[in-house]
């Protein structure tokens, strides 16, 4: 390179430093208040960006809940005017024009001001329509603030059919505030509040994104700098069948009605469910006994999960909370109730296997058992038989459902050494009874096995042998949920394997389908040969002479049992009102499922059992083979 080339660089770069030097003189001496007023009016904001909510859908792809798009009105409380004169102006046009009270709209705004953002939106009208929409845009154009903003709304199909299952989401609880914000959760965010919804909050929600924003300092945008995506939600496969989820609801609504005493039927002899009739209620389960999946699960009376949408109507979630008959509480696996005779198996299986009884003992029965009070035998008391059945064997006890057989297994009499309650709860226990499932469902009931420690505790009473003779019958202290019942039959199908139910068959992200695993929380303590024998008498109760005969489907073998629990004050004839139950498996000879019906007021053989049919007759007529995701 010439001197002469070296020269010419050197000055040209001379004099480049020369007029960046200049112009930095300039900026920060001459110009330095107009770039320091610019800096202190504008500020980087990273806002949250929500995700896409993942939809649920049945086992077979049937969507039951979705987003679908919908406006709401929000306001910015760091947006509005100062100037309190200026405000009130500005929330009278807004109540006005959304007919949104003042008052909630004031105490909206003071809450989201005292809240760590006051730049966060307040929605203060939802679920409006684009119509709606584009009428509020231009009525409220202009108001410092207040925006008319799209949103996503969940939609539920299929009105009250899966609600209690599905569950719904809404608002952020003031007692959610803290742990959620922690999260990454806008104020204004909807999460599942109930259901799967609840349970699956992280797996439906995603993962939020950041949008990076140059604001002004009333925190409106200036400019877009960048942003990073939000991730969608996975989508949950439910493991019900929508079809069989139908079938079981009109069946068990069907048995409601023939179940409920007159005063509780309409004047055509429909059930008043929505009206909250007394004792209108009740549950079924179907439940795959090979993996635990929930086929169908159906509680009356039930809601309309899309009153909790974006078009929350106050008036009829005040109706619903307030409602007698209490639609929100799923009663199959929310509420316990004495299980009556559908017990039965559990008592017979571990008579079987404490070597108490054969299949060959026989117990005549007489219609009553009549015991001495220890401490005085002239007092007599008596345990009554629902019949005089004479003289039985195992499987004719359980096909007739014989109450003095029973007391005689769990608690004895004269020189029968029966098994004792200890022993009676050990297996109850072992079938899962007296705790939670483990299902994938919020608020689960664990129910309650009895003995003779607890009585003592809770009641500060002794056990009595007549404690022992109803626990061995079902009834007394001893209580259930419809779906741990459906879990003692599925063991008994399966032949031992105390299976942990599942509401969710898999998730599917990015296309890829997560199936749930199959999970066994123990095995019965017993021989297979006697599990078989509990079996055979189940299919001799659903056979002729039995008592569970109206719950067996014309085409295929079922072993099932019937229950009829007492309750509430006796009746002038000495009778009581009863809780109806049923519990079968079926095919026979090779189980597939387990179905337990629990009908509030009924008889399990003439109320119960019919319900238990159509579900089955539904089951074999038509149902389609596998699981959402793939496995059992």
């Amino acid at each position: 390179m010439t001197t002469d080339r070296v020269s010419i660089i050197r000055a040209v770069a001379f004099i480049a430093l020369a007029i960046l030097s200049l112009q930095l003189v300039r900026i920060q001496v001459f110009n330095a208040d107009q770039y320091r007023q610019a800096a202190a009016e504008q500020q980087l904001r990273a806002l949250p960006v929500e995700p896409p909510r993942g939809v649920i859908t049945d086992r077979h792809g049937e969507i039951l809940a979705q987003n679908r798009p919908a406006f709401s009105v929000t306001i910015v409380p760091a947006e509005l005017p100062s100037d309190a004169n200026s405000r009130r102006a500005l929330l009278l046009q807004v109540e006005r024009d959304t007919e949104t009270r003042f008052d909630a709209l004031d105490a909206a705004i003071r809450a989201g001001e005292q809240s760590t953002d006051p730049f966060a939106s307040i929605r203060v009208r939802s679920g409006l329509g684009l119509e709606q929409a584009v009428t509020l845009r231009v009525a409220l154009a202009g108001l410092s603030g207040v925006r008319v903003e799209a949103s996503p709304m969940r939609v539920y199909e299929g009105g009250d059919l899966l609600s209690s299952i599905l569950g719904y989401i809404g608002p952020i609880e003031p007692e959610q505030v803290a742990t959620l914000r922690a999260r990454g959760y806008p104020l204004d965010a909807l999460l599942g509040q109930s259901g799967v919804e609840s349970v699956y909050e992280a797996t439906l929600r995603g993962s939020s994104g950041r949008l990076l924003i140059a604001a002004d300092v009333a925190g409106r945008d200036r400019a877009r700098l960048g942003s990073v995506s939000a991730t969608p939600g996975a989508d949950v496969l439910l493991s019900i069948d929508t079809r069989l989820q139908r079938a079981a609801t009109d069946a068990l609504r069907d048995g409601i009605t023939r179940g409920l005493p007159p005063s509780g039927r309409s004047a055509d002899g429909a059930l008043a469910l929505a009206a909250g009739a007394a004792g209108a209620a009740g549950a079924a389960i179907v439940m795959d006994v090979r993996s635990g999946e929930v086929l169908a699960m159906a509680s009356l009376p039930s809601y309309d999960a899309n009153i909790f949408s974006g078009t929350t109507n106050s008036i009829a979630v005040s109706a619903l909370l307030a409602n007698p008959a209490r639609p929100l509480l799923n009663r199959a696996y929310m509420e316990v109730r004495a299980p009556g005779s559908i017990f039965k198996p559990i008592v017979g299986l571990a008579a079987l296997q404490e070597g108490i009884a054969t299949t060959e003992t026989k117990i005549r029965s007489t219609g009553a058992l009549v015991v001495a009070n220890q401490y005085d035998h002239s007092v007599k008391y008596i345990f009554r038989d629902w019949a005089a059945h004479g003289l039985l064997d195992f499987n004719g006890a359980m096909a007739r459902s014989s109450d003095v057989y029973f007391y005689y297994l769990s608690g004895g009499f004269e020189q029968f050494k029966g098994l004792g309650s200890d022993r009676v709860a050990k297996y109850a226990r072992a079938f899962g009874l007296g705790s939670a499932t483990g299902i994938d469902l919020p608020g689960e009931a664990e129910g309650l096995v009895p003995d003779d420690a607890w009585k003592q505790r809770a009641i500060g009473d002794e056990w009595l042998l007549g404690d022992t003779y109803t626990f061995g019958i079902g009834q007394g202290y001893l209580t259930a949920t419809p779906l741990q019942m459906a879990v003692v039959c599925a063991a008994l199908a399966n032949g031992g394997d105390v299976l942990v139910p599942r509401m969710v068959a898999g998730t599917r992200s990015a296309g890829t389908i997560r199936a749930t695993e199959r999970r066994v929380r123990g095995r019965l303590p017993a021989e297979a040969r006697h599990i078989e024998a509990i079996r055979a008498s189940m299919l001799a109760t659903a056979s002729v002479g039995g008592t569970a005969t109206e719950g067996k489907p014309a085409t295929v073998n079922i072993g099932a049992k019937t229950g009829t629990a007492e309750f509430g004050q006796m009746f002038a004839d000495g009778s009581y009102d009863s809780h109806g139950w049923y519990m079968a498996f079926g095919p026979y000879e090779q189980p597939e499922i387990a179905v337990v019906v629990y009908l509030e007021h009924g008889v399990g053989a003439t109320h119960a059992g019919p319900v238990a049919r159509q579900i089955l007759e539904a089951y074999f007529g038509g149902h389609a083979q596998g699981t959402a995701a793939g496995a059992r």
